[in-house]
């Protein structure tokens, strides 16, 4: 579930502009060697002003992880297990687009010819969705009770007793269909017409997680396997992620716990999956995910292993429509690409808000190079709002590492 007042949906990104330079190996041991104290003192500062339990970062500059530690209740923090939220919509995007490549799908073809059941906007019901509006955000997919999809009955139970929601459990879950289509009975209980953006396909952007999870469906329908094996095989094995998965119980001993700050003080959650595969359900490392995140700096490439061609990596992030004068946290965007918020100032990046959890992957292209930052915490503001971990402590992180990463950059 993400927070849709503050951080709109997980995506927080803060533009720095950075003086242009090569960094060698001789500049990163020293730039490396002098600043520690300095992030250290800073981040140990932001974790106790915003009562955060953990916190694990890392900076990259071009294609090497040059620095990373934890910090708080996880002192071996690199091997700290957190959910990533949205930014698992970055996979499901990748997977998409290997299949894109291989001639498997198309971006431009109607979505119905690759699933079982019709999937057309009421409001415009002649106008095909295709793969390119559901990456791009611009299929008017939107509106979902996201609470009763996405979490399980355990979760929906210790949300119920311990920060005072009141969520009823779904029997039976209904399926994708179901939300779209209202094949339950009585037929129309989950499809509504609120359920879609009175705009037609194509024509206006609106963030949604039911598009993303309806990707990963597509993904299982033409590969005949599920979306988590093909990622597993085609994204995750060839990068090396060995501690990035779906299930908690893969990382027992590893996983940071989520935490939400009540008026009576710090709540301690449950750890939980999602069923949300396609938009949120991922958890990862930091190591981890910088190896993602540097694939994607660099055409596609990581080391030896090459998950996408370069001109799809450029089409990825290459605005699919603009959204000039769009602001959020005090920058703007430039457009949308496939699966990338693009912003102006070179940046790019992608962020995830879930109960107790709230993350950042970022970087930034300046002249012949890139430098980008990934960093996760475990406290969040999905379920009860933290004004103040998302007005301050979060922004205060992105700017925090991305001028150290300039800096670095710049030697």
């Amino acid at each position: 579930m993400e927070n849709n007042n503050k951080i709109i949906l997980g995506i927080v990104i803060v533009a720095v502009i950075a003086s242009s330079g090569f960094l060698t190996a001789f500049f990163i041991i020293q730039a490396l060697n002098q600043p520690q104290e300095t992030i250290d003192s800073r981040i140990s500062g932001l974790l106790s002003q915003a009562n955060v339990p953990s916190l694990s970062a890392g900076i990259i500059i071009n294609d090497t992880l040059v620095w990373s530690k934890g910090y708080g209740d996880q002192p071996d923090g690199l091997d700290t297990v957190y959910m990533i939220g949205s930014v698992t919509k970055m996979f499901t995007a990748t997977a998409i687009m290997q299949l894109y490549e291989n001639n498997t799908l198309e971006l431009d073809t109607d979505i119905n010819n690759y699933i079982p059941f019709s999937v057309r906007n009421p409001n415009y019901p002649s106008t095909e969705i295709t793969i390119r509006d559901l990456l791009s955000h611009t299929s008017g997919i939107s509106k979902i009770d996201t609470p009763l999809w996405s979490f399980d009955a355990d979760f929906l139970n210790w949300s119920n007793i311990n920060l005072g929601t009141n969520y009823t459990i779904w029997d039976p879950r209904p399926t994708l269909g179901d939300f779209l289509n209202g094949t339950l009975n009585p037929a129309g209980t989950y499809y509504k017409p609120g359920t879609w953006e009175n705009f037609a396909p194509g024509s206006n952007w609106q963030y949604s997680n039911l598009a993303y999870n309806l990707l990963a469906y597509i993904v299982e329908q033409v590969t005949n396997q599920t979306h988590k094996h093909f990622l597993q095989e085609n994204v995750l094995d060839p990068l090396g992620m060995n501690s990035t998965g779906f299930n908690y119980t893969d990382f027992t001993g590893r996983n940071a716990f989520p935490y939400e700050q009540e008026d009576t003080g710090m709540v301690k959650g449950i750890l939980y999956n999602l069923y949300d595969i396609g938009s949120g359900a991922l958890r990862s490392t930091i190591p981890d995910l910088a190896k993602f995140l540097i694939a994607h700096m660099n055409q596609g490439t990581n080391d030896n292993s090459q998950i996408l061609q370069p001109q799809t990596v450029n089409l990825m992030q290459t605005s699919q429509i603009s959204m000039s004068g769009n602001e959020l946290g005090g920058f703007y965007y430039t457009g949308y690409g496939l699966g990338w918020p693009l912003f102006t100032n070179s940046l790019i990046g992608h962020g995830g808000a879930l109960p107790g959890y709230l993350n950042q992957i970022a970087f930034k292209t300046v002249n012949n190079g890139t430098y980008g930052i990934v960093f996760s915490f475990n406290k969040g503001s999905s379920i009860v709002q933290d004004d103040y971990l998302l007005d301050t402590f979060f922004p205060s992180m992105v700017n925090l590492l991305f001028e150290e990463a300039a800096r670095l950059y710049s030697q």
